[in-house]
């Protein structure tokens, strides 16, 4: 009697605690976007009170473990944290976060002094093969010593060849690493396996990537450097939080792009070899017959009259449109016919980005700086996932003076890397305006080195062509475009030191597309100073397997 008493309250007992209501931890998912809705991708979402934690992926999608009750963290660079509280899980969650709302002071930021123990990068650089406190970072050199936060430097001498990469060996200096080897691919993680935990990214040499370099062996390694949560968003924003592993290899000799153009800088340029140069033929733009009549003119009334009879025979050809607008411009200084032209290609070629964009490079050739943002801002709505659209509209947006918005715009790349940095720096230094996230970056750049900057940004990315650097000495240095991952631009420095002619010449492979490359140079004097100039340059390449040169440097 007793037992059967004693089973009819238990399951009682049961049957209570199946009517109150449990917090299960089930799946919530959702997706993250600004206020246009488009998607924001690597934002971080974590759990309050907690380190379990995910990011948003390239569609802002994401999904995390939660329960009813949770609180949901988001949070990005440049955009106003969201706090969501979970109300059921499973459930769907979608946010969006608006842009932070950034107070630009009209300071003036002044040079940091040289602080005791602080050296240049190039002094970094010399003295990289001997201190192995020093490790080098898509950003900058990096002092053990001297960094405002902490990481650590293995030395490649201390990792085993064993395993099938030298993450084997690493998990030996940080026991709370874990790496696992499978069929579908290699996961690492730098805080073992924790629920919802976050990868790290990898930096190898200057290249950001987030799957791990398994195709390196220990053998290869020069040293690694490992940055954790807090000293890897310290350097490398949101996109750090799961940390980062950064690899310097034996067989590169890297710089980064704040340095010569002459040697070391394996990233951008081959190992120079002194060789005979073959000179060049100057370039010259390859235009249709078309305008072949045009030029043969005397008077502006005889160009119009035969534009207007050549544009009904050809009313879909982009390159001619854009000639034409080139030569009004150029020749006679016709505004009003140049918008004219202008109009006929946003109208026919509007979802054309390599047209739209050549047309930007040349309004900005001309300073004609508020129609090439707007052009821009329509590519960005073609090209919304693409960090170079995002690039331009923060330089655009730079140039007609609208910092606020240029950093609005600078916050939504990732991955920028060097190019970014310098553009940010630069802008914020020559303006005189403050930012305080960039602060550190402003302070530890130098230009006391370098004063001529090159960047090349070309329309097409199915392009391809080689770049030719033939030194004053007779060194001549090659960079490919097929390097570049991301981006359709590349900059360049030549320092003070490398004095004397310098020929930049092009090897056009070719491209796919009907529409030409066109190829924008901006050359910066004096630059990072009061004094700086720039040139934009604007070269039509159309003929494949072309080589010449495209201009000369005279640098005193």
């Amino acid at each position: 009697m007793v037992k059967k008493k004693y089973n009819i309250a238990l399951l009682f007992i049961i049957a209570v605690a199946w009517l109150v209501p449990q917090k299960i931890t089930a799946q919530v998912e959702g997706r993250v976007t600004d206020s246009i809705q488009q998607p924001i991708p690597q934002v971080n979402i974590i759990i309050k009170k907690t380190e379990r934690g995910t990011q948003t992926d390239a569609q802002g999608k994401y999904a995390i473990l939660a329960k009813a009750g949770d609180t949901l963290i988001f949070s990005h660079i440049g955009r106003q944290p969201v706090e969501v509280r979970v109300e059921k899980s499973p459930s769907e969650i979608n946010v969006e976060m608006p842009s932070m709302n950034i107070e630009l002071e009209e300071v003036e930021i002044k040079k940091a002094k040289r602080k005791l123990g602080y050296k240049s990068q190039k002094e970094l650089l010399a003295e990289y093969p001997t201190n192995k406190k020093l490790i080098k970072t898509a950003w900058l050199i990096l002092d053990k010593d001297l960094s405002s936060t902490h990481f650590r430097i293995v030395d490649g001498e201390d990792l085993v060849p064993a395993g099938p990469s030298f993450l084997t060996s690493l998990q030996d200096h940080f026991p709370q690493m874990r790496v696992a080897y499978g069929l579908e691919g290699t996961e690492v993680y730098l805080r073992g396996y924790m629920t919802d935990s976050i990868a790290p990214i990898f930096d190898v040499d200057g290249f950001i990537q987030t799957s791990p370099p398994t195709y390196l062996s220990a053998n290869d390694i020069d040293r690694v450097a490992v940055l954790e949560r807090n000293a890897a968003i310290a350097r490398y924003g949101p996109q750090g939080v799961g940390g980062v592993i950064v690899v310097n290899t034996k067989a590169q000799t890297w710089m980064d792009d704040m340095g010569v153009i002459r040697t070391y800088d394996n990233r951008s340029l081959a190992d120079s070899l002194l060789r005979e140069v073959t000179l060049l033929e100057p370039y010259r733009p390859h235009e249709s017959f078309l305008m072949d009549e045009l030029k043969k003119v005397k008077t502006e009334k005889e160009a119009l009259d035969i534009y207007e009879g050549q544009k009904e025979l050809h009313p879909k050809n982009p390159s001619y449109f854009i000639e034409a607008y080139d030569f009004f411009l150029s020749r006679w200084g016709n505004e009003e016919k140049s918008f004219e032209l202008i109009g006929s290609i946003m109208d026919d070629f509007s979802d054309d980005v390599p047209v739209l964009k050549a047309l930007a490079y040349l309004h900005q050739k001309y300073g004609q700086n508020e129609d090439a943002l707007n052009i821009y801002l329509e590519i960005l709505k073609l090209q919304y996932d693409l960090a170079q659209s995002h690039r331009d509209v923060a330089n655009a947006y730079a140039e007609v003076g609208d910092f606020k918005k240029a950093m609005e715009f600078y916050t939504n790349i990732q991955f920028g890397g060097q190019l970014i940095t310098t553009e940010v720096v630069n802008m914020l230094e020559r303006n005189k305006v403050d930012f305080p996230a960039y602060k550190d970056m402003v302070s530890a750049i130098d230009h006391s080195e370098t004063r001529t900057r090159l960047v090349f940004e070309w329309n097409n990315l199915e392009a391809e062509f080689e770049l030719h650097f033939v030194a004053p000495d007779g060194y001549f240095d090659t960079w490919s475009n097929k390097a570049v991952q991301g981006y359709s631009c590349k900059q360049f420095f030549i320092d003070q030191e490398n004095k004397g002619v310098w020929q930049v010449n092009v090897d056009y492979k070719y491209n796919q597309s009907e529409v030409p490359t066109y190829l924008k140079v901006s050359v910066y004097h004096d630059y990072g100073l009061t004094s700086q100039q720039v040139d934009i340059k604007v070269y039509q390449l159309s003929e494949n397997h072309e080589k010449v040169q495209l201009f000369v440097l005279h640098e005193n």
